[in-house]
Formats: structure tokens, sequence, C-alpha cells
């Protein structure tokens, strides 16, 4: 007798509420059970159930010069219940990199004589300030990515030039700070090839990689477990490359115009993560000048341009304005999805200290038995001579 086949509804019901943390896993069971829950209607059903928030910060420079940061909900018609960085410590902190899945932000306060690297979690106003790196060298792009959830584990990377370096855009110092051993350490720097250069932007994070794009429209990718970097060629469609995560995979999406004359933009998703073969998933009809700079669902693209936010469903072509911007000051977007579960950051640091003392004990038992050996052996030869 063969066994009942579950109802895919059911499923994706009972899914619904399961934290975000726990459908990764479930998504391996099928084709269908991992497309659906990409969906906009289980993500809202999900995150209602299980108390998650979902929007973006977005950062802009009032007046040229003073920095402003904000929490905007995905839906405007729902409170961002306090989310925000102002329990910082004070000083002026600027977002550089977010883990969006996870709500992990990475900042860095810039006004002293030497800036310090926060990592904090805005909806539960934990943070935890890390070593600095090297000093001498100038940020040119830093990345954030959580690695474990139990115990809680992330590591930052830095691309930086020092005053020495080549000045062309192709070599770069790369370093990697690991919350496990709550130091830095330096990799093998990132060298490009003569004909190409690196694109300055926040990575995007897909599949365990942080992605770049480079001059010449080719990925530059660093795998965080192994802490070594591959490349690949974009599809050679159409123009302006940007890179996106498409239901959990590395996406490129590459505009042109199409034989009705419509503007295009063509979404290709790579196969697996250690592939580097691309397949063509959809194309969305451009409404505008507007960039297609996050995915939160297979469904609906996230459009930025210097006066709006918006999101834009690709099967009912409707347009939602999530912010807009009255000011003519460019603004930076950063995704973010939260729940509002507290986490362990000193884990990695208890990790440390706790090896420290390990050794030292050890030490202290070593020197022990020396002073008692000495005492015996200086016993013995007084005895042997008197």
């Amino acid at each position: 007798m063969s066994s009942p086949v579950l109802n895919q509804d059911i499923i994706q019901e009972v899914l619904s509420y399961f934290p975000a943390s726990k459908i990764g896993k479930f998504r391996l069971l099928n084709k269908e059970c991992n497309k659906r829950s990409y969906e906009s209607w289980f993500l809202n059903l999900n995150f209602h159930r299980t108390n998650y928030i979902s929007g973006y910060f977005l950062e802009r420079y009032e007046r040229g010069y003073k920095l402003d940061t904000s929490f905007v909900h995905e839906r405007r018609d729902l409170e961002n219940k306090g989310v925000s960085i102002d329990f910082l410590p004070q000083g002026e902190g600027k977002i550089k990199a977010c883990d969006a899945s996870h709500g992990i932000l990475l900042c860095v306060n810039d006004t002293g004589i030497i800036p310090e690297y926060i990592v904090c979690k805005p909806t539960t106003k934990q943070y935890q300030i890390i070593p600095n790196p090297k000093v001498g060298r100038c940020d040119k792009s830093l990345g954030i990515m959580v690695t474990g959830l139990n115990p809680f584990r992330y590591k930052v990377f830095r691309l930086s030039k020092s005053p020495g370096m080549n000045r062309s855009l192709r070599t770069f110092a790369c370093e990697v700070f690991d919350s496990d051993s709550f130091m830095w350490k330096r990799i093998k720097n990132l060298r490009l090839p003569r004909t190409d250069g690196l694109i300055f932007s926040n990575p995007v994070q897909a599949s365990g990689f942080l992605n770049w794009i480079s001059r010449n429209n080719n990925v530059i990718r660093l795998c965080l477990k192994t802490e070594t970097w591959s490349f690949l060629h974009t599809p050679n469609v159409g123009i302006f490359p940007e890179l996106v995560r498409y239901e959990g995979k590395l996406g490129v999406i590459r505009h042109w115009i199409n034989n009705n004359q419509e503007d295009v933009h063509g979404l290709w998703v790579l196969k697996s993560s250690f592939e580097k073969s691309w397949i063509k998933v959809k194309d969305i009809k451009s409404i505008g000048v507007d960039h297609i700079v996050w995915t939160p669902s297979n469904d609906v693209v996230m459009l930025s341009s210097w006066d709006r936010v918006c999101l834009y469903n690709i099967n009912t072509e409707k347009l939602n304005l999530v912010h807009t911007n009255k000011d003519f000051a460019s603004y930076v977007c950063f995704p973010f999805c939260s729940d509002y579960e507290k986490i362990d950051l000193d884990s990695g640091r208890k990790k440390k200290w706790t090896y420290k003392c390990k050794l030292v004990n050890k030490a202290q038992r070593g020197a022990q038995n020396i002073g008692i050996f000495n005492l015996l052996y200086g016993y013995s030869v007084q005895n042997f001579f008197s």
C-alpha cells in the first residue's frame, strides 16, 4: 500500500507557523515547496504568524551634511515598532553592511580618530563593538554574514586599500573577522585582471557567498566558508547587469529593449552555488528609471530611484509606494528582515576567554609541578651530601 501524498496547501499552512530559520530545511523537500515558500502571500502570512518584521533602512544626508537613518516598514499601513539604530553608542553611526535575512547590521562610527566597528540587532537593541582591523587602510567594501544560529556566529569581511598598494582598482587587501575567534585575520588579496576593475558597492549575499559586480560585467565571489575567491561571467544579454538574490540563490538582472520596443529587465539565476551556468527565470517589464535592488519574494521586486522606494508585483503589475524622498538627495537602501529573539553576541568572546583561562591554568599547573620537582630535587641533593 502506497503512502498517502500530503496536499501542498496543507504543507504550506503548517510551514507558515515556523520561524524563517527553520523553513530553509523544509525548502529541500521538493521544488514546489521551495518555490511557494518564496511567494509574497506565504512570506506575509509567515511574518504575521511568527512576529517577524520586514522593511528597509534608508540612509541619506539632509542638506548635504547631516546623516539621517530611518527604518521604513514594507507595508505602509503597519508601524515599524520602534526599529532604529538610535540605541547605538553616541556618535554618527553609518550602516555599512547588512545580513538581510537575519536582521544583523554592521555599522561604523568614524567620528573619532579610530573608527568603531559595531555589529548590532536593531529589533532587540543589542550591539557589540568588535576589535578594529589594521589601521592605515581605507575601507572600500564591507560585508557581514551570519554563519551559525546556535551558537550565534557571524563573519565580517573587509576590502581595503593601503597607501603602499597599487593605486589601480585591481588589487585589494582582504580581512575577515570571525566572531568565534573574536579576531581579524588576513586572507589572500583580491587581484583582478589588468583589463577589469571593481565597482564599489555592497556585496550581495547568496548561498554562503558574497558577490560583487566588476567593470567588465563579471561576478567576483568570496566563499566565507573556505575564504577563497572565484569569478564567473554574467549572461551575455542586454546591458547594465545588477546582482540580486532570488529564492536564496544569486541572480543577475540585465536590461534591454525587446521587439515591441519595450524596456525589459531579464532575470537569470545561478544554477547552483558551485556552477557557472545561468538559468533564465523571467522577464520584468520596466516601469521607469527605477533600479531593481532587492527581491523580497519571487513575485515582487523592490525598485529604487532618487525620489522613491516602491514594491512592484510582477504578476499583478501593481505598484506599492513604500517611501518618497522630497529632498534632492540620493539615499542608500538596506533591506531588513528580523525576528525579536535575543541573540548571544558574546559567545565567541566567551569561548576565547575560556580558552585563555585553560592555557593559564595549564601553565600554572606546569609551574607548580616544576616547583615541586625542584624542591624534591634540592632536598635529595642535600641529603646525598650530608
